[in-house]
């Protein structure tokens, strides 16, 4: 977990707070299915799924890595697009002091609950209620984030985390 689920946002020595609020927040709801009905399999699973997308490869295909150079939102989602034929959804930080531009903080790409297949996270297009929005707004806004305007975007190296 520390390697592959790391809280690169809040980084700290108590890393089950980040966690907790992942199993509390997400695996609950997942725990519906049978599959993901316990903190063990819900994470496991994730992880699981985290290796089979290889985010990481798949974007350096596309010649997108993390650095120091500046990318454009929309490199980021037609590469993934293209990839995995859905539409990813793409957080970022806002810029901070003495930045012109924001940091790419989160891509999630999504699953359906019946057989935890790849679906867009979004339609293309698609008009979200306001019920929604209020949501995704929450959730980004707890972590310091908010769904990416287009234009210039960092995608910082990781951070060094402890084994």
């Amino acid at each position: 977990m520390k390697i592959y689920w790391p809280d690169i946002i809040h980084p700290s020595s108590n890393r089950t707070q980040f966690w907790k609020h992942e199993w509390e927040k997400h695996g609950t709801c997942a725990a519906q299915l049978d599959a993901l009905n316990s903190e063990r399999k819900y994470f496991g699973k994730s992880l699981a799924l985290y290796k089979q997308v290889d985010l990481n490869s798949m974007l350096l295909k596309f010649g997108i890595k993390p650095s120091v150079n500046y990318y454009h939102i929309a490199d980021f989602k037609d590469a993934l697009t293209r990839v995995y034929g859905v539409v990813p959804k793409i957080q970022c930080l806002p810029p901070q002091q003495d930045e012109q531009v924001q940091t790419i903080g989160q891509i999630e790409l999504c699953f359906t609950k019946e057989d935890l297949h790849l679906r867009n996270c979004t339609e293309p297009g698609e008009q979200l209620s306001p019920k929604q929005e209020a949501w995704l707004a929450e959730g980004a806004a707890a972590q310091g984030m908010a769904i990416c305007e287009d234009g210039p975007v960092f995608y910082p190296p990781p951070a060094k985390t402890q084994r």
